[in-house]
C-alpha cells in the first residue's frame, strides 16, 4: 500500500510538472508556436479542456501567437519591435517635408472606459495585471493593462492618464514605484524587459534584460534602492545592484519565478517562489530550498510587518487550489494547514463544491496578501477573493465573479480572474481581468465590499467588432474576458454577452438587431440592442477559438457561420444548411463580397479558398502562405481581394478572386498585420492595421504606404471596418479599446492652421521654443535621426512661447513633430 501511495504521488507530481511545460515554453520565448501547440494539445488531451483546466487561457495565447509569428512560427522579441519602430520612425522622418498634413488621420478614442452590465454576466473594463501604490500617498498609483500600457492617477482613481501610448511595447506584468523617489517608476514586461521612468512616466527607457520570460514582480530594497530584485516566469530570480541598469540571475536552482518578498524587517532575507520555495539570508548571494510540506505546484508568498517571522505560501496544482502553508520560522520550516478537499481558486463560493474541485486558472490568476498591521488577516484570490482572520486556518469568501451571485450572497462583486492583490494603508486593492477594485474596509464584507476604480482606463482587448451603416453609427465588439458590448449612437456602452466575446456584427437593415459569439462558435442574437438575448442554435459546437460569423451583405436575415464546413441560414439563425463539404480543418477567415454574394472567400491556415457561385463549387488558390490573418473584399469589385499574412510580405492583393496574388508590402514596416479594409473611393484605397499603427495605400501614393496614425496608440490593431455612410474608419485594438477617424484625405492644405507653428532658434544649443497663435492643446514629440523618441509631451499649449530643454542632446539633426486632432506637422531642428 505504501509503495502504491508513493507511485500515485510521483505520478501526480509528474503531471503537475508537465502541466507547466507548455507555459514554460511560452515564457522562455525560444520555441516555435507549433512546438508549443504540440506540447499544449498533448497535455489537454490528458487533463481535459473544460473550464478551469487552463485551456481557455492557452487558447487566448495561441490565437494571437499564430497571428504574430513569422513564417517560421517564431515570435519576435521585444527588442526586435523596439528597433523596428525606431527604424521606421527614422525612415518616415527622413522622407518628409515641413508641410502640415491632414492625411494622417485624427483618431479619437471610443472606449469603453467603464462598464454597465445588462445581459453581460461578468462585466468589467479590461485586464489589469499590475498595481503599484505610493505608501505615503495612496492617491498616487500606477496600474498596468496586460496589452494596454501603464496608467497613472494622483487622485485615487478619479482620473487616469495613460503613459505609454507612444512606446514600442505596451505589455505590462509588473510595476514598482521607487520608495525614495515617487517620480521614478519601473515596469516589467515580457521577454525579461524592464523599463524605467524618472519623470512620472512621461518618458521611458529600457534597462538591462532580466532573463527571457515574463517579469512577474519587481522588488526594490527601501534601504538601498540601487538593489532591486525581479521574479521572472520561465527564467528565475534576478538581481540588480545598479538601479536596474543590469541584471544577473541569483538563484540557479530556480527555473521559474512567480513571487518574491523581503522579510519585512530585514531586506537581506529574501523569499522566492516558482514551483519551489527558496530562502536567502544574505541578500540573494545564496539560496536554500525549503521542501517541507510542499507539493510541486506554483506558489505565491505572503508576509506581514506585524510579525516578520511568519511566512504564508499559497500553492496551486493544475490551475486549482493545492495547499496553504505557514511558517513561523522565517521560512525555514513550513506546516500545511488543513484545507483538504477545498478549492479557493475556482468559480464557486463554496470551497467544498465537488463540481468546482478542479477549476481555476492558477498561476495566471492567483495571489496572496497579508495585512501589514495584522498577521492573522490573510487575503487570497483566484477566480474570486477570500479572507482569513485566523492566520489561514479558515477562509471565507469576500467576492463573487457574477454581480447577481454577489448580490444574493451579500458579498462584493469583483470581476473574475484576479491577477494581483495589494494591501496599503488599511485598504485592499485588486487587479483583475475586469479592472481595479478597492475594499476600504477589508474585514467588513457586504455587497458594497469593493469599489470599482477603473472608470477612465481604456484597456479593452477586442478580438472583433461590427459597425452599422447608419448615422449615427452603432457598434458591437467582442473582447477577451469582458464579453461582448454594444455602443449606441451617443457613444454609450453596455454589456450584453459574457465570457470571451468574439466575432459580432450589426444587422445591415436594423441597428437594434445584433449578433455575437463566444469562444468555439457558440452563437447569440439580440433584437433590442442587447437588452435581452436570444440563443442561436449553432450548426456545430467545435469551431475555432474565434469562429467566423458573417451577415450576407445583400439578402436580409441570411447569415453564415464557418466551422470545418460553411453553414448558411436564411432565417436569422433559426435553421442552418451546409453549403460546403468538410474541409478537414476549421475555417479561419470568411468574407462575402459586398457587391455580389455569390463570391465567398475563406482561408484555412495559409490556404485561400473561394467560390464564385454562392457555395456550389469551391476552388483552392495556387497561392499559399504561412498563415492568413484576415481577408477583405472590395466594396464594389467582387474579384478584388486583399489578405494579410504572417509571411515577410505581410499583404497581398488579388484581382481575379484569388487565382493569383501580388505582394503589396512595398515600404510597410516589419510589424504583424491582422486588420485590413477597402475604401470605397475611386483609387482602390486600402487600409492595413498592424502591431503599431494603421497605414494607407491607393493608386496615387506611388506604392508608398502612408502612416495613418495621428492620435492612435502603438497598440495591436485587431480589426478594421468602415462606416461608408458617415465616412469613418473604425479600429478595434487588443489592449486600448475602440478608435475611429475620418477616412483618408489626399489633400495637404498649404494654409492648414498648423503651418502657423514656429520653432526657434534653429540652430539651437541648450533650448528652443515653440509658439503658435492659437490656444488649442497639442502634443510634441522629438526624434533623433535613428528614430528614437527623445521627448514626449501632450496636452500642452504653445500660444505663449513654450521652452523645450535640449541641453543633454548631442549635436546633430532632430525632428520635432507637433500634432492635434486636426493633423500634424514635422519640423527639422539642428542642435549644435
Amino acid at each position: 500500500m505504501k509503495k502504491f501511495y508513493i507511485l500515485v504521488v510521483t505520478i501526480c507530481l509528474s503531471i503537475a510538472s508537465w502541466s507547466q511545460e507548455y507555459r514554460r515554453m511560452i515564457a522562455v520565448g525560444t520555441y516555435s508556436v507549433q512546438d508549443i501547440q504540440a506540447e499544449a494539445e498533448a497535455y489537454f488531451e490528458t487533463v481535459g479542456k473544460e473550464r478551469g483546466t487552463g485551456y481557455n487561457p492557452y487558447k487566448r495565447w495561441e490565437y494571437w501567437a499564430i497571428r504574430k509569428a513569422d513564417e517560421n512560427g517564431m515570435l519576435k522579441s521585444p527588442e526586435f519591435y523596439f528597433e523596428e519602430l525606431e527604424r521606421y520612425n527614422a525612415y518616415i522622418n527622413a522622407n518628409i517635408d515641413e508641410a502640415a498634413r491632414t492625411t494622417t488621420g485624427a483618431w479619437e478614442e471610443m472606449g469603453p472606459t467603464d462598464w454597465n452590465g445588462t445581459s453581460g454576466w461578468n462585466p468589467g473594463v479590461g485586464r489589469i495585471t499590475s498595481i503599484a501604490i505610493e505608501e505615503t500617498d495612496t492617491n498616487h498609483m500606477i496600474v498596468g493593462g496586460e496589452t494596454g500600457g501603464v496608467w497613472r492617477t494622483t487622485n485615487g482613481g478619479s482620473n487616469w492618464t495613460v503613459l505609454t501610448d507612444n512606446l514600442s511595447n505596451m505589455v505590462v506584468y509588473a510595476l514598482a514605484i521607487d520608495p525614495t523617489d515617487n517620480e521614478t517608476y519601473f515596469w516589467g514586461s515580457s521577454g525579461g524587459v524592464i523599463f524605467k521612468s524618472t519623470d512620472s512616466g512621461a518618458t521611458w527607457n529600457p534597462l538591462g534584460n532580466a532573463g527571457g520570460g515574463t517579469v512577474n514582480k519587481i522588488l526594490i530594497d527601501p534601504n538601498n534602492t540601487q538593489k532591486m530584485y525581479a521574479s521572472v516566469q520561465g527564467s528565475g530570480v534576478y538581481k540588480s545592484t545598479n538601479g536596474g541598469l543590469s541584471w544577473s540571475k541569483i538563484n540557479n536552482n530556480s527555473t521559474t519565478g512567480y513571487d518574491i518578498e523581503f522579510k519585512p524587517d530585514d531586506t537581506n532575507v529574501i523569499y522566492a517562489s516558482g514551483t519551489r520555495f527558496f530562502r536567502s539570508g544574505d541578500g540573494g548571494t545564496s539560496f536554500t530550498e525549503s521542501v517541507s510540506a510542499f507539493n510541486g505546484g506554483p506558489k505565491m508568498i505572503g508576509v506581514s510587518a506585524d510579525d516578520p517571522s511568519v511566512v504564508y505560501v499559497l500553492e496551486s496544482s493544475g490551475g486549482s487550489f493545492s495547499g496553504f502553508y505557514k511558517s513561523t520560522t522565517q521560512g525555514l520550516i513550513f506546516t500545511e494547514l488543513n484545507h483538504n478537499g477545498k478549492n479557493y481558486l475556482g468559480y464557486s463560493s463554496d470551497p467544498n463544491d465537488p463540481g468546482d474541485a478542479n477549476s481555476g486558472q492558477a498561476p495566471r490568476d492567483m495571489d496572496i496578501v497579508v495585512n501589514p498591521n495584522n498577521v492573522e488577516e490573510v487575503h487570497i484570490a483566484g477566480i474570486n477573493t477570500w479572507m482569513s482572520t485566523s492566520g489561514g486556518t479558515t477562509f471565507s469568501i469576500t467576492s463573487q465573479w457574477t454581480p447577481g451571485g454577489a448580490q444574493s450572497q451579500n458579498i462584493g462583486y469583483c470581476h473574475a480572474d484576479v491577477d494581483i492583490l495589494k494591501y496599503v494603508n488599511g485598504a485592499l486593492y485588486v487587479g483583475s481581468d475586469g479592472g481595479v477594485f478597492k475594499a476600504e474596509n477589508p474585514i467588513l464584507v457586504s455587497s458594497d465590499y469593493y469599489t470599482d476604480l477603473t472608470q477612465g482606463i481604456g484597456v479593452r482587448q477586442f478580438y472583433k467588432f461590427g459597425v452599422s451603416q447608419t448615422i449615427p453609427a452603432v457598434v458591437t465588439g467582442g473582447s477577451q474576458d469582458n464579453g461582448t458590448s454594444f455602443m449606441n449612437g451617443s457613444g454609450e456602452w453596455s454589456d450584453w454577452l459574457g465570457a470571451d466575446g468574439m466575432e459580432c456584427f450589426v444587422d445591415k437593415n436594423d441597428e437594434k438587431i445584433i449578433y455575437g459569439t463566444i469562444y468555439n462558435g457558440n452563437l447569440y442574437k439580440s433584437l433590442n440592442s442587447g437588452q435581452t438575448l436570444t440563443f442561436i442554435s449553432s450548426p456545430q459546437n467545435d469551431g475555432n477559438w474565434v469562429t467566423p460569423f458573417e451577415q450576407d451583405p445583400i439578402e436580409q436575415d441570411v447569415i453564415y457561420a464557418a466551422y470545418d464546413e460553411l453553414y448558411k441560414s436564411e432565417d436569422g439563425g433559426q435553421s442552418w444548411v451546409s453549403i460546403s463539404n468538410s474541409f478537414g480543418e476549421n475555417i479561419d477567415n470568411l468574407k462575402i463580397a459586398p457587391s455580389n454574394n455569390d463570391h465567398i472567400y475563406m482561408s484555412i491556415n495559409g490556404t485561400f479558398l473561394a467560390s464564385i457561385d454562392g457555395g456550389d463549387n469551391y476552388f483552392q488558390s495556387p497561392f499559399t502562405t504561412s498563415f492568413i490573418t484576415e481577408i477583405a473584399v472590395h466594396p464594389t469589385e467582387p474579384n478584388r481581394v486583399a489578405i494579410t499574412t504572417t509571411d515577410s510580405e505581410r499583404i497581398y492583393v488579388s484581382t481575379n478572386s484569388g487565382i493569383s496574388f501580388t505582394s503589396y508590402k512595398n515600404d510597410l514596416p516589419n510589424f504583424s498585420a491582422s486588420g485590413i479594409a477597402w475604401d470605397s473611393n475611386a483609387d482602390h484605397g486600402l487600409y492595413v492595421g498592424m502591431n503599431y499603427g494603421v497605414y494607407y495605400l491607393d493608386d496615387t501614393t506611388n506604392n508608398q504606404w502612408q502612416p495613418f496614425n495621428n492620435g492612435l496608440p502603438n497598440v495591436f490593431i485587431s480589426e478594421l471596418e468602415i462606416n461608408y455612410i458617415e465616412g469613418k474608419l473604425y479600429a478595434s485594438t487588443y489592449g486600448r479599446g475602440l478608435w475611429r477617424t475620418n477616412l483618408f484625405n489626399p489633400l495637404s492644405v498649404n494654409d492648414f492652421e498648423l503651418n502657423g507653428i514656429s520653432l526657434y532658434p534653429n540652430t539651437a544649443s541648450n533650448q528652443f521654443f515653440l509658439s503658435w497663435n492659437k490656444a488649442d492643446e497639442v502634443s510634441v514629440r522629438i526624434y533623433n535621426t535613428e528614430g528614437k523618441l527623445m521627448h514626449y509631451a501632450k496636452k500642452i499649449q504653445i500660444n505663449q512661447p513654450y521652452k523645450m530643454d535640449i541641453s543633454n542632446y548631442a549635436s546633430g539633426l532632430y525632428f520635432v513633430k507637433v500634432n492635434n486632432s486636426k493633423g500634424e506637422i514635422t519640423k527639422k531642428l539642428i542642435v549644435d
